[in-house]
């Protein structure tokens, strides 16, 4: 706001008349993204959607790989894909007996 006023104090008559039609257009824009807003709100609401439902699996990626490989190893079943470093259980394992 310090420099707006300071603007207003030394600018010209011209420059005043350009920074009124800048920040028209910027008020009209940012009214119309507020109600173009308000409209998918209301038509996500008018159809039971949220917000939540929109973002579903959006900020994974990343594809899902079925694991290749199934041991029992200590007890647990362990699953690897094939891909990155081979678990310890898989050292020294052949592979191919162990298909999932």
């Amino acid at each position: 706001m310090k420099e707006i006023k300071a603007f207003i104090k030394s600018a010209s008559l011209a420059d005043l008349e350009k920074a009124q039609a800048l920040l028209a257009d910027a008020i009209a824009k940012y009214t119309q993204q507020q109600q173009a807003k308000q409209e998918v709100l209301d038509l996500l609401k008018a159809k039971g959607l949220t917000l939540e439902d929109l973002q579903e699996g959006v900020n994974d990626k990343r594809t899902k790989v079925m694991p290749k490989y199934r041991i029992e190893f200590e007890g647990e079943t362990v699953e690897w894909t094939g891909r990155g470093k081979r678990p310890k259980a898989f050292q020294g394992v052949d592979l191919t007996k162990h298909l999932a």
